[in-house]
């Protein structure tokens, strides 16, 4: 198995989700995440579909799961706009 394409960093009180298979040309900067889509990111790294991800969300702010679904959601859509896939 290779290197993993993304890498998340945190720097400057930010997240980043740098690509590091960029060769240079046309390069996208890294994409700044808040510390709930770094935690979003990492739980879909383990492999976590929508549904894992909002249950998690949900208990672990202790927010209603359609709410922790939704905003999983519109972060998954943010990663697709950005060109980000796993």
């Amino acid at each position: 198995m290779g290197e993993k394409r993304y890498r998340l960093r945190a720097a400057a009180g930010s997240y980043w989700l740098l690509d590091l298979w960029q060769d240079g040309r046309d390069a996208k900067p890294p994409l700044e995440l808040n510390e709930s889509g770094a935690m979003l990111w990492e739980l879909m790294e383990q492999g976590m579909d929508l549904e894992e991800m909002a249950l998690f969300v949900s208990e672990h702010y202790g927010i209603e799961r359609q709410a922790a679904r939704a905003d999983a959601g519109q972060f998954v859509e943010r990663l697709k706009l950005a060109g980000i896939a796993l």
